[in-house]
């Protein structure tokens, strides 16, 4: 019998709740907090994939929150690079857990941060030979093999260019496209 009490509460909060946010849609009320958070999970759907599906999303100011579990590494630091590549987001406090999906926990090795900062200098060495200057505003982030790129180029031929000549540098499995053209 409480059960129901319960349930009936809850039912009544969920429908008020319905309600007033239809009301404040029909006024044209949009909360642009709750609008940041969509575009946030809606980008770490398109650019992690089924990865980002344990990623609850929050933002508060200029700052995204990132909790949940994630499979690797490289979802993680992904993640993060994504929610700082939505217009707005100044930082992203990353509280997202590595649990594999056997469940038990793994430490990155030393070997692999290693392999990882060196193919991310050659990258930006690659870069800077093939787009001069304009590399210095592409931010380069590589885990596990896994590059992307973030930033501004002045055109689409230029990030065409370093997509190209990122996927091309050997020890790259995959280049994530963060970039977006001055406009």
């Amino acid at each position: 019998m409480r059960y129901r009490g319960f349930l009936a509460v809850a039912v009544l909060i969920l429908l008020a709740a319905a309600v007033g946010g239809a009301a404040a849609q029909s006024q044209g009320e949009a909360d642009p907090t709750l609008l940041k958070e969509i575009e946030i999970r809606d980008s770490l759907l398109e650019k992690v994939g089924n990865d980002a599906v344990g990623i609850r999303v929050t933002v508060d100011g200029k700052k995204a929150i990132l909790t949940g579990k994630v499979p690797t590494r490289a979802a993680q630091e992904l993640s993060e690079e994504v929610a700082l590549n939505v217009e707005g987001i100044k930082s992203v406090d990353n509280r997202l857990k590595v649990v594999p999906p056997g469940g038990e926990t793994t430490d990155q090795t030393l070997e692999q941060e290693m392999a990882d900062a060196r193919l991310e200098t050659k990258v930006k060495r690659h870069l800077y030979s093939e787009i001069g200057k304009r590399a210095r505003h592409i931010e380069v982030e590589v885990t596990d093999g896994i590059v992307s790129l973030r930033g501004e180029v002045p055109d689409e031929s230029r990030k065409q260019l370093a997509l190209d000549t990122a996927g091309k540098t050997e020890g790259v499995k995959q280049v994530i496209d963060l970039l977006r053209v001055k406009s």
